[in-house]
């Protein structure tokens, strides 16, 4: 067992001091050492982590210890939320120190400042299903420090409300808004910069990796030299999404109708529709 590991996850370490009837898990100190390893070394690791293991403590104690900036990507937004809530704070008290950390979600997780002046401008503020809703909006405004949906967690998830105020790309206008200084998602950016640990999810991180590669050049998220994937048997879904190629019939058809006329005016429309035909019919079939 390498030192440093021993010192926190060891039978008589750092975490054994700080929680009472704190048991010694050898898988936990097996995958910390391996995750320590990696990151020191370079490379990759995959590890298959059973229940039990204590496999986000095993990740993020060996990260937060290399100095680099961190990317934890999870594949849903209460893993998101348990690890910035309760195991950082954990952390915060075996490693001595603060942790600088931000939880970065997409932009319909936040609240939209200027959105909401608008609605309590407008004349839909006093349809009832709103305006019954509104004084909790504006309590929140109020009190949180980061517009995060997660928060209010008095409005159900699935309140219409939260639509007419909350962020998205069709409405952000960046720093022309008179809120920008002020706006939730500028202040967590600015927090990620500043951050040794980035928590985001799977669809931000592709998302931001489909820009970086893209025209913009440039992502969401700051910079990072490590990132660590939790929950990652749904990466695959998640980067479909935005790196697969998807063919339909409907699309399908539409290339051959195109490719027909092209081809006819140089005499080869025939053959070129008996390709396409079959990979149709083919389509057709499953």
């Amino acid at each position: 067992m390498s030192s440093i590991i021993e010192n926190f996850l060891g039978p008589n370490g750092r975490f054994s001091e700080l929680l009472e009837g704190y048991e010694h898990r050898e898988s936990q100190v097996a995958m910390a050492e391996a995750v320590h390893d990696v990151l020191v070394r370079g490379g990759k690791l995959v590890v298959e982590a059973g229940t039990g293991t204590g496999k986000t403590m095993a990740y993020l104690l060996p990260a937060l210890l290399t100095g680099d900036r961190v990317i934890v990507s999870t594949g849903t937004r209460n893993l998101q939320d348990q690890i910035f809530e309760k195991d950082l704070p954990l952390l915060e008290r075996a490693l001595g120190r603060p942790i600088r950390a931000t939880v970065m979600k997409g932009l319909t997780n936040y609240l939209c400042l200027r959105r909401t002046d608008e609605l309590l401008k407008s004349a839909r503020a006093e349809e009832p299903a709103i305006k019954k809703k509104l004084p909790l909006i504006e309590r929140f405004m109020g009190e949180t420090q980061t517009g995060d949906r997660a928060e209010l967690r008095e409005l159900p998830e699935d309140d219409p409300v939260w639509g007419h105020v909350a962020s998205s790309t069709e409405t952000r206008i960046g720093p022309r808004c008179s809120f920008h200084e002020d706006c939730y998602i500028t202040r967590m950016r600015r927090r990620a910069e500043e951050s040794e640990l980035i928590i985001v999810n799977h669809h931000l991180f592709f998302a931001d990796l489909a820009m970086r590669l893209g025209r913009a050049g440039t992502g969401i998220i700051p910079d990072y030299e490590t990132v660590i994937f939790d929950e990652a048997h749904q990466i695959e879904d998640t980067a479909t999404l935005f790196f697969g190629v998807q063919v339909t019939r409907t699309r399908a058809e539409r290339l051959h109708r195109d490719a027909a006329r092209a081809a006819e005016a140089k005499g080869g429309a025939l053959l070129v529709q008996s390709s396409l035909r079959t990979i149709l019919d083919d389509l057709k079939t499953k």
